[in-house]
């Protein structure tokens, strides 16, 4: 009777794994964060091929699409910009001047404007449009004016579709103390609910000084606005390492920066790193049936192991 029963059980379990294959494929969409172009649909086994793209180009910019093998259909990013992104360090009433280079990947000519967010006062760009051949490659001047008020300040330069995200630390102009802010997250990547892993150093500059000193983290979104803000005071004496660690769970995702402000009698020193909040792990219809699949074939494994026990005790018992 129990050799019946087990039978039974394992019927049903290889009927629900069939079933679990015949439910039919859906697409997980997500869309980059922080205004970033690239979207991408990402089908589970029984959907067939994917798209990957730019979002629709402004200013001007061309957009062209092209076809690949297995039904995957890619749109070619218009431009490539270099840097990518700025953190730039500026003493008081100082500017400095830096260039990007911006080269048209397309075949045919495309215009694109330029401009900036949340920078006012503290940019200036040496051109407001640019018109680029197919392949040809142009650069223009920005130069970075810090005003007389330190702290940590964040903005775009938005070239076309693309942005390059910009963090100006704008510190006092003699320094006892200097300071760094590192994040030591892969690729400066923090899944949404982990924490922000950073690593600050403070260095005395000159001769060794006991003094106490705050700390002023900040994080904020590179429209300027302010998520986070938190302060410590620490009594230093010489170079200094140590870790601190930040709860990244009301951030929505995007791209921001950390940023510390050094305060003592006298001066600021002023630190900034740039990171990414992506999504946290989600579970998709693929993901269940794999675990699915592992249980069933676990419980499969230990009814057949049952099964050969009863048979093997029913042989040996004695017959009369």
């Amino acid at each position: 009777m129990r050799i019946v029963y087990y039978l039974a059980v394992l019927l049903l379990l290889v009927m629900g794994l069939f079933g679990y294959f015949s439910i039919s494929g859906y697409d997980i969409v997500s869309v980059g964060s922080g205004g970033a172009e690239e979207i991408s649909a990402n089908p589970d086994p029984q959907s067939e091929g994917a798209f990957f793209g730019d979002a629709a180009t402004a200013g001007g910019e061309e957009a062209g699409a092209g076809t690949a093998g297995g039904g995957t259909v890619l749109v070619q990013p218009s431009l490539n910009i270099t840097p990518a992104e700025f953190n730039i360090e500026l003493a008081v009433n100082t500017n400095v001047e830096k260039t990007v280079e911006v080269k048209n990947l397309k075949t045919g000519t495309i215009v694109v404007n330029i401009r900036q967010v949340n920078l006012d006062s503290m940019i200036i760009l040496g051109e407001t449009s640019l018109t680029l051949l197919p392949n040809e490659t142009k650069r223009f001047n920005v130069v970075f004016v810090a005003l007389n008020k330190t702290g940590i300040f964040t903005g775009k330069i938005i070239v076309g579709s693309r942005i390059v995200p910009v963090s100006l630390n704008v510190r006092t102009k003699l320094l006892l103390f200097d300071s760094n802010i590192a994040v030591l997250n892969d690729d400066y990547l923090v899944r949404q609910g982990d924490e922000l892993k950073t690593q600050v150093t403070l260095i005395p500059l000159g001769d060794e000084t006991r003094l106490d000193v705050t700390l002023n983290y900040v994080i904020k979104d590179y429209d300027g606005k302010t998520y986070l803000t938190k302060s410590e005071t620490l009594l230093v004496e010489k170079e200094i390492d140590f870790r601190r660690d930040f709860d990244t769970g009301i951030l929505p995702l995007g791209q921001y920066v950390v940023g510390l402000e050094l305060v003592y009698s006298g001066g600021v020193a002023t630190s900034s790193a740039h990171f990414e909040v992506i999504e946290g792990f989600k579970f998709s219809l693929a993901g269940i049936v794999y675990y699915l699949i592992i249980a069933i074939l676990i419980v499969m494994i230990t009814i057949v192991i049952l099964l050969i026990k009863e048979i093997s005790a029913q042989n040996q018992e004695p017959q009369y």
